[in-house]
Formats: structure tokens, sequence, C-alpha cells
């Protein structure tokens, strides 16, 4: 009977919706922080052609031995340079944007620029700007941690593959946050087409705790999403043209209606399949274990 009255894509379905809010201010209070002091989207940039530099890293398991420590990232000669073409592709922007952009980040130190393509240094890496935004952001990811945890929205996690540290491994924890958050970033596009605009659907969508959400004003979401208050109120504009939101008085909300979009639907699903692969890969890297035996209050290593 019990299967009759719930069954399992029921189920589903209402834990994903649960999770979407929780995941919206996660996402949003990770990107727009920033990262030492840069705006989303440059961030957004960092990130993407970081990831690149040290994919093949990745496949290397003694890469953590050898770069264990928070302040100690990978040199530059283990480096990989992605194309500009290949992170605009990534993250759907025009090439000339990315251009622009990265060049002025590579004049202000933050990326070289060479003939093979970008890379994120080691210098800006072990900067104290860079750090002190690194441990602001796990910080939060340990936070969502214990509120997913305590939404009963977490599902079973493997254990660690590493033998337990004496702190918390906080520098493997930057390379499945930072998937999380492109490949949010990369679903939010999907949908609406550009990344301002998804970030400003997803801030709709988590302005209450559960779905659907009240209205948010213009002016509180530019200041949720730490943008001009004119490029928020058009880019609310065209999704409210493109039917995925309505205006409320002076405000916008994210009708019920919209919310059962098969599009909507499958971000939500697709964000519930992200957040556990994120936490299984920080349960597999030794993290969760950290968190449960120390808290977040721990020393930085590796």
């Amino acid at each position: 009977m019990a299967d009759t009255l719930n069954p399992p894509n029921v189920v589903a379905e209402a834990k994903e919706r649960a999770l979407a809010p929780l995941s919206g201010v996660f996402m949003l209070d990770q990107v727009t922080a920033g990262m030492a002091g840069m705006d989303a989207r440059d961030a957004t940039l960092v990130m993407a052609i970081n990831q690149a530099n040290i994919a093949p890293l990745t496949r290397d398991p003694e890469a953590r031995l050898r770069y264990g420590a928070l302040e100690s990232p990978a040199p530059d000669d283990e480096r990989r340079p992605v194309s500009l073409s290949a992170v605009a592709a990534s993250l759907r922007l025009p090439y000339e944007t990315v251009r622009r952009r990265v060049r002025r980040l590579a004049a202000d130190g933050v990326c070289d620029l060479t003939d093979q393509g970008a890379v994120v240094p080691e210098t800006f890496l072990a900067s104290p700007a860079y750090l002190t935004s690194v441990i602001a952001a796990h910080t939060r990811l340990y936070s969502f941690y214990r509120q997913v945890l305590a939404a009963g929205l977490m599902e079973a996690l493997p254990p660690s593959r590493y033998p337990a540290e004496p702190a918390v491994p906080i520098r493997a924890t930057l390379r499945p946050l930072s998937d999380y958050l492109l490949r949010s970033g990369e679903n939010l596009m999907a949908l609406t087409g550009d990344l301002v605009a998804g970030l400003a659907f997803f801030g709709l969508v988590s302005a209450g705790e559960t779905l659907p959400p009240p209205a948010s004003s213009t002016a509180a979401l530019a200041r949720r999403l730490a943008m001009p208050h004119e490029t928020v109120r058009r880019h609310l504009g065209g999704l409210a043209a493109a039917g995925w939101c309505a205006r409320v008085g002076r405000g916008f909300v994210v009708p019920e209606a919209v919310l059962r979009r098969p599009g909507v639907v499958a971000l939500f699903r697709d964000n519930a399949a992200n957040v556990h692969r994120l936490f299984t890969t920080l349960a597999e890297r030794g993290v969760i274990e950290a968190w449960e035996r120390l808290g977040v209050v721990a020393p930085p290593s590796a």
C-alpha cells in the first residue's frame, strides 16, 4: 500500500524539490562571495581554467601526497594550459567575452597567457587573498553538508579511500566543489541561455525555504547576486518574457506551473545528482570522515 501511495518517482521528485532551495542558496553564496575579490563571471572563468589546468593531476594518485598543503599548489610546469576557445565552449560564452576578460585577468596576475593557452599560476593560487576565499568556501561547503544531512536529503555515501589525517583535507575539497559549481552553472545556462539569467532564476527559486518560493524584488535579488540592479532587472525581464518567471507587483516569482515544466524538473533532478556526486567524491577523499571526526575547525592541510 505504501508503494502505491508514494511511488518511487514521486518520492524522488519531492526530495529533488526540497533540495533545490538549499542548493540554490549554497551555490549563490559560493559564486557571489567571489574568489579573491573577483565578480561571479571572472571567478567562474578562473575556476574553469584552473580545473582544466589540473586535469592531468586528478589521474595521478601521488599528486595529493606531492601537493598536499593548502598553501602549496602544484607548480606551473605540471599545469596543462587550456585554449580560450575551449573555455568559451565549456561555459557557453562568446569567445570575445572570454578573451577580453582573461586578458584583463592576466594583466592583474590572475592568469598567464601562453601560445598553448591560459594557466592560473601557482603564485595566485598561493596568494593570501585566494587562500582566504578557499577557507571561506570550505566553511560554506561544510554548512551545506550539515543542512542536507539535517533535512534527511543525504544519500548513502561510500567510505574514505584514504587513511585518517590529523586535520581536515581542505585542498581535497577544491576540485569536487569547483566541479559542482561549474556543472550547476552549465545546467542553468542550458535552461535559460545565459549565466547571469541562470543565476537570477536560481535566486528566485531559492528565495524561500520551500517551493514554490515567495516573490523577490529586483533590488533584493541584485543584492543577493552582488550584481548591478540594472543588469539583474534586464535579465529578470528576459526571464519573464521567456516564461520562466512572472511579475508580481514590483517583484518576480517562479510559479508552480513553471516549477512543473519538464526542463525545471530535469534541472532539479540533475542538481540532486550533482549534489550526491559532490558528497560522494568528498567521502571517497576522506573529507566527510574528517568533518565527522574533527568538525570544520581544524588547521588547513591537504
